[in-house]
């Protein structure tokens, strides 16, 4: 097993903790059976595969501008943000 903690967001575990409820035939008093499960089940898929160490750039495209804005335009946001 790698040498990193993982953290799985709730929402993920929640998520999958419903799935195994419905697939279970949706029984009652298993909550917290279900949350391990889900926990588990997700801990070791993401050790399973990690996600990359370096950090992704993402540039975003320079939109070209046709022509400036128009000063009217320009001077009714500068007054309704005041």
């Amino acid at each position: 097993m790698p040498d990193f903690d993982v953290h799985v967001p709730d929402d993920a575990i929640r998520l999958r903790s419903y799935l195994i409820w419905q697939q279970e035939g949706r029984p009652a008093g298993r909550e917290l059976a279900n949350w391990l499960c889900a926990k588990a089940e997700l801990e070791a898929e993401a050790h399973a595969h990690p996600l990359p160490r370096r950090p992704v750039t993402t540039v975003m495209p320079r939109l070209q501008i046709s022509k400036p804005p128009d000063k009217r335009v320009s001077r009714r946001i500068g007054r309704d943000a005041a």
